[in-house]
């Protein structure tokens, strides 16, 4: 059992790579990607219901997509959805899963820490993932095939988890770095400050020499002129 498991693990990892399945997952990954790394950048940011609503809709897609490509299978159109039974009720059913959700968001009916679990990009889009995956595969499930999709899922989110990790740890590393810089910067313009302060208070202390000493030499002059008036 444990080695058809690991068979299946492997065939639905090669199958990921197909260029039909690539265009499908490609857009979840780079999703996923992108908004682990920017909550992670901005901890103290927090998804709103507008973000939840955003979210659900991806299943509303991907089932619409995968419905399509059932359809369009051996050009049978809708005879496929007679034909492939197992893949149009697992794209129906997420089809539904996504408007149960969507409609939950849309009217703020569930908790707001519930919904930002079902509506997490994580959760959906590795849902997602796995009917893909099961829709594109020429297998049906069954146990060992449903345990190898858990698996998978499981193995990218422990990945996913995982990967915050570090990306925490380079982000505070960011952060302490442009704090220091901006103290730098600032003991810097302080020195900068100071220094002009006395250049400044050079000049004035020669332009006062300077008067004075044009002062004295007039004083001078106007001594000797009245000694010259006096004789």
């Amino acid at each position: 059992m444990i080695e058809n498991i690991y068979g299946n693990v492997f065939y639905f990892l090669q199958l990921t790579f197909k260029p039909e399945v690539l265009w499908n997952v490609v857009p979840l990954a780079i999703a996923t990607i992108l908004i682990v790394i920017y909550f992670q950048r901005y901890k103290g940011e927090n998804p709103g219901w507008n973000s939840y609503l955003t979210n659900s809709l991806v299943l509303l897609f991907v089932s619409l997509a995968l419905l399509r490509h059932i359809y369009s299978i051996d050009s049978e159109g809708a005879l496929n959805f007679i034909t492939y039974q197992a893949k149009s009720i697992a794209s129906v059913f997420l089809l539904l899963i996504g408007t149960i959700i969507l409609r939950f968001n849309f009217e703020h009916l569930l908790p707001e820490k519930i919904a930002k679990y079902l509506s997490s990009p994580l959760l959906v889009n590795l849902g997602a993932y796995a009917v893909i995956l099961f829709v594109y595969s020429e297998k049906n499930i069954y146990g060992e095939e449903a345990i190898a999709l858990i698996v998978i899922v499981l193995l990218l989110a422990l990945i996913v988890n995982i990967s915050k990790i570090p990306l925490s740890r380079l982000f505070v590393y960011v952060e302490k770095e442009k704090e220091k810089e901006v103290v730098k910067n600032i003991k810097e313009s302080k020195y900068q400050i100071k220094e002009l302060k006395n250049k400044a208070k050079e000049i004035e202390k020669d332009l006062k020499y300077n008067k004075l000493k044009e002062l004295d030499k007039q004083k001078k002059k106007a001594i000797k002129l009245k000694k010259i008036i006096k004789k």
